[in-house]
């Protein structure tokens, strides 16, 4: 929703701004591009980290999109929305107690793929 807004606002500002001869402010722009960035980075570090793409995909973005500092309604925090202490830290830090988490209580990460695709949730 957020990125359909800023998407919405950016085509809206450029054409108002070409329609009165004015040159668009780009900042909309600039910070789309950096939140793109700043969701790769943590996706780079999510993998050296240990992590797999199929938990990436699976778990992590339908958990949290990618945000290590999300927070839910509920209290549940972290790339993989937990209130263990894994889900806070760094992303290193989040991954590792993900990959335990999954390990310890399903058998695998694919078997925590799969209970997560079935369920709605892990």
């Amino acid at each position: 929703m957020k990125k359909l807004l800023l998407s919405s606002f950016a085509a809206f500002s450029i054409a108002t701004a070409a329609s009165a001869g004015i040159q668009a402010d780009t900042n909309t722009n600039t910070a789309h591009a950096a939140e793109q960035s700043s969701t790769q980075s943590v996706h780079d570090r999510f993998i050296a980290a240990g992590g797999t793409e199929a938990m990436w995909e699976n778990i992590v973005m339908p958990e949290s999109g990618g945000n290590p500092n999300a927070v839910n309604e509920l209290g549940y925090q972290g790339l993989g929305q937990t209130k263990e202490a894994w889900g806070t830290g760094s992303v290193e830090e989040q991954t590792k107690g993900m990959i335990q988490y999954a390990v310890d209580r399903y058998g695998s990460i694919d078997q925590a793929i799969q209970f997560r695709e079935a369920n709605g949730w892990w």
